[in-house]
């Protein structure tokens, strides 16, 4: 029960009326069976009523840049709300509903102390170092009653890239040093940290001091790389034995600091001050890249000479292997940003396989119509005639028959023709394609919900307008371009270029320019031709 202003806490509630002047409000059981009511008067900032149930999600309760914005009340919103100052005989508990910005400096009061189920991620609460563990910091909290941990990538930063190798070294251990061990004490061993996970059963509670999380702001979690970035002269910071090593990246320190003024400003409104440490300042600037071993190196067990299949745990590196190479402080001489969306820890996904380090690409989403790809392996002959190639790590493209030459097989499908693969063809076709043998292609579509690609190998648009190909509408009038010809009939050509742009000759303009009387006995589908530009109009067939 809050009884003063400095008992004023933040629980999470679920909406679950709305009413004539307020909303009734499920806290769960932080309220002991209690019911909370919301007054309409208690609610900061914008809002607006909807008393119909709904579940649509369209509608997000805020904005994502962490601005406070315009609030929907309606049954079954979940927001943060704080618990008013009220006496033990009210059966209704009072609360309201603080903008972001007061939520990042309400704090959990020791004088209230709460049972560990009453506790509840999102809380802030002052927090006491009682000992620097190898993976983090053990603290007690709400005057001792409590203990918790900071895990060691909760800290608000990690240890830089290092220019001697064993500047960071424990001198009994070997292990690294704790930078945090330097950090944590005297005045800095008591600060302020938000709760992100409470085990009631087991009394395990989580804190954490990242900057995002503290804000309650996901841009300061934004991770200055993007998805495919390829970093060299990465350095391991951290080994977990058989799972995988934490990387930090170099020449992060240096990045552009775009939140640092509103970091320090929120560190002096929490009191931490940890900013005032110029070890924590350095270490908060490191960005770091986690390699799983599944990704760390290519299994040379995958390739046996004799074609034999070791098992291994589905190829699995082998632990002494992924040791050696990735002890602390080694040096990696290139990753590859797999994934930035783990928002809570702010660490990304990266892999260091070289096989994954020189894909083309990641997924079909990387995939760009009209760009060329290099040294692309075969992996299969299709019974279709068509070719199946592999754009990087499991990224399937398929070459169809009609694009593997130039020139089509004699006979078009619209005259009639079964463009059936002569045996010149065939030889070429074995020999060139061969499954192993890297080609180059291009790509003409690709459906990323799909998983669906379709690129060409025709010498003709591999050599014409690698800089500017046609992907999209409009085009420029006179415009000259390779294409490739997607339809033939008696009135006319059908040209396509790349993405699904589509273009027209006329039966009528090919006997004017050509004097070609019957298109299908010139022409065949899949002929690479060079088409000029008239006119652009897009039509939806």
């Amino acid at each position: 029960t809050a009884n003063n202003d400095d008992s004023i806490m933040a629980v999470r509630g679920r909406i679950v009326s709305v009413e004539d002047h307020g909303c009734i409000v499920d806290l769960g059981g932080i309220a002991s069976g209690r019911q909370a009511f919301l007054k309409f008067e208690n609610v900061d900032g914008e809002y607006d009523v909807d008393d119909e149930d709904s579940d649509d999600e369209d509608n997000d309760a805020m904005d994502t840049d962490g601005a406070a914005t315009k609030r929907i009340l309606h049954p079954g919103r979940i927001y943060d709300f704080c618990i008013l100052p009220s006496s033990a005989t009210q059966s209704i508990l009072q609360v309201s509903l603080p903008t972001l910005e007061t939520l990042t400096k309400l704090r959990a009061s020791p004088s209230m102390a709460p049972t560990i189920s009453s506790l509840q991620p999102g809380m802030l609460a002052e927090v006491q170092v009682e000992a620097h563990a190898k993976n983090g910091m053990c603290v007690s909290f709400m005057k001792g009653v409590y203990r918790g941990a900071l895990d060691e990538d909760h800290l608000g930063g990690h240890r830089g890239v290092d220019e001697g190798k064993k500047k960071h070294l424990d001198k009994e251990s070997g292990d690294p040093t704790m930078w945090w061990k330097n950090v944590f004490k005297g005045k800095l061993a008591k600060f302020t940290a938000r709760i992100i996970a409470v085990d009631t059963s087991t009394k395990i509670v989580r804190f954490s001091i990242n900057h995002h999380i503290l804000a309650l702001n996901g841009e300061y979690a934004a991770f200055p790389h993007s998805v495919g970035t390829i970093i060299k002269n990465a350095q391991v910071i951290r080994v977990d034995a058989g799972i995988g090593a934490l990387l930090a990246l170099p020449g992060s320190e240096d990045a552009e600091e775009q939140h640092s003024e509103e970091l320090r400003k929120l560190d002096k409104e929490l009191s931490n001050n940890l900013f005032s440490n110029s070890d924590y300042r350095a270490a908060t600037k490191v960005s770091t890249a986690y390699v799983h071993i599944s990704k760390s190196m290519d299994n040379p067990d995958a390739d046996s000479k004799k074609g034999k299949q070791t098992k291994n745990n589905n190829n699995r590196t082998p632990d002494a292997l992924f040791a050696r190479h990735f002890s602390i402080n080694t040096r990696v001489k290139a990753l590859r940003i797999l994934a930035t969306s783990n928002l809570i820890d702010g660490i990304a996904s990266c892999a260091t396989a070289k096989s994954i380090v020189d894909a083309h690409v990641l997924t079909h989403a990387d995939i760009v119509p009209g760009k060329i790809y290099k040294d692309v392996p075969v992996v299969q002959l299709l019974d279709s005639g068509g070719v199946l190639v592999d754009l990087g790590i499991g990224t399937k493209g398929i070459i169809p028959a009609t694009h593997l030459f130039d020139k089509a097989s004699h006979g078009s499908l619209d005259a009639g023709g079964d463009l059936t693969i002569s045996g010149y063809r065939q030889k070429i076709r074995q020999q060139k394609y061969k499954v192993g043998n890297k080609i180059t292609v291009r790509c003409l579509t690709v459906d990323p919900a799909a998983r669906q690609c379709v690129l060409t190998a025709k010498k003709t648009l591999l050599t014409n307008d690698i800089d500017d190909p046609i992907v999209e509408y409009p085009v420029a009038q006179d415009r000259v371009a390779a294409g490739f010809l997607s339809k033939v009939d008696d009135t006319g050509l059908t040209v396509t270029f790349y993405n699904n742009v589509h273009g027209r000759v006329t039966s009528r303009s090919l006997a004017a320019e050509l004097g070609v009387e019957d298109p299908r006995q010139n022409y065949n589908v899949g002929d690479a031709i060079a088409a000029r530009v008239l006119s652009c109009e897009r039509r939806r067939n």
